[in-house]
């Protein structure tokens, strides 16, 4: 059921930052947890609300610590597995986390099973753990549409981390590592052709990368690939982490957990973290410009005369071409 626009924007942003609790709540963090919940189906079905959600929220204007950690890889590495045991261990040092899981959604539905509650079963109760699965509803990159949303409230919140695990990794599907602040690749010996491997965008990006299920396979070849290709060539950037792990047997997580805090110091620290913080800021930037102006574009195009269309369609004029006119049209309607 696709929600209306009429929500009371006002009263979310108190829920969210706690001034008001939900009727029948007493417990002012549960509250805010439920309304973070509703928050976030608000925004899947009115994707273009977050601008004005986020701007209402007061606690925005303070520096928002919450630690983005991106989980990625292969389908079938254990990506929920080992998020379930980085959770576990970020629980035990009295810390709160929030989980954004992202399902692929069905082409010809649109739906998605939408299951790692049933596999974080252990952290369902917990009050400090927020479990929430999202549909990509088709969105590219591995990650749905408002999960830059879902962030940012995650943040109001104050999380001290959030984790997003993404449908899993493709040859365009990068789009992680501009929301994260460190990306874990988590890959498995034996995985195939070391090609097909190394074409995947996000293998020349990722901040640690994990090769799991060690228990079942030898990881010593692919280890030696990964130290290879993705040694940086700046002495002064970043060295990408190389970790053999098992989410069955616990092995390589400490070494998880110390890398992720690591690559955090690094960021912080070094003049080069600085720099990579400050290009994911333009990338997202630049990726809710694109939100913002889609609608007024799609009308556009449908304003566009038939022959114009029936020229791109039939390769007589360049779609760029098209594009450069519509654009033009566009800039003198706002002047």
């Amino acid at each position: 059921m696709k929600i209306i626009r009429s929500v009371d924007i006002s009263q979310l942003t108190k829920l969210l930052t706690g001034e008001e609790l939900l009727e029948g709540m007493s417990d002012g963090w549960r509250s805010r947890v439920r309304a973070l919940s509703k928050a976030i189906t608000f925004l899947e079905s009115e994707p273009l609300l977050a601008m004005e959600v986020l701007s209402a929220i007061p606690a925005l204007k303070s520096p928002v610590t919450s630690r983005v950690i991106g989980v990625t890889g292969l389908p079938g590495a254990g990506k929920s597995s080992l998020t379930n045991l980085i959770v576990r261990e970020i629980r035990k040092k009295q810390k709160t986390v929030a989980v954004l899981a992202v399902d692929p959604s069905s082409p010809l539905s649109g739906g998605a099973v939408l299951g790692d509650r049933v596999r974080m079963q252990e952290h369902f109760k917990d009050a400090g753990v927020f479990i929430r699965s999202m549909s990509s509803r088709g969105a590219l990159g591995g990650v749905a549409r408002t999960t830059r949303s879902a962030i940012r409230l995650a943040g109001v919140l104050g999380f001290d981390y959030i984790i997003v695990e993404t449908v899993g990794i493709g040859q365009s599907e990068g789009e992680i590592v501009e929301l994260a602040d460190t990306t874990l690749l988590v890959l498995m010996p034996n995985s195939g052709d070391e090609i097909q491997l190394m074409k995947a965008g996000v293998l020349q990006l990722a901040d640690v990368y994990i090769v799991n299920k060690c228990d079942l396979a030898s990881p010593a070849r692919m280890i030696n690939e990964l130290h290879e290709n993705t040694a940086p060539d700046n002495p002064d950037a970043w060295t990408p982490a190389v970790i053999a792990a098992s989410s069955a047997t616990g092995e390589g997580l400490q070494d998880v957990m110390h890398s992720i805090e690591s690559h955090h110091v690094f960021e912080k620290t070094h003049p080069k973290g600085y720099e990579v913080r400050k290009q994911r800021a333009v990338k997202e930037i630049l990726r809710a410009l694109h939100h913002v102006v889609e609608p007024d574009f799609l009308a556009l195009i449908s304003e566009a005369e038939q022959n114009q269309l029936d020229e791109v369609i039939e390769g007589t004029r360049p779609a760029l071409a098209l594009a450069g006119e519509l654009s033009k049209k566009f800039l003198r309607s706002v002047k």
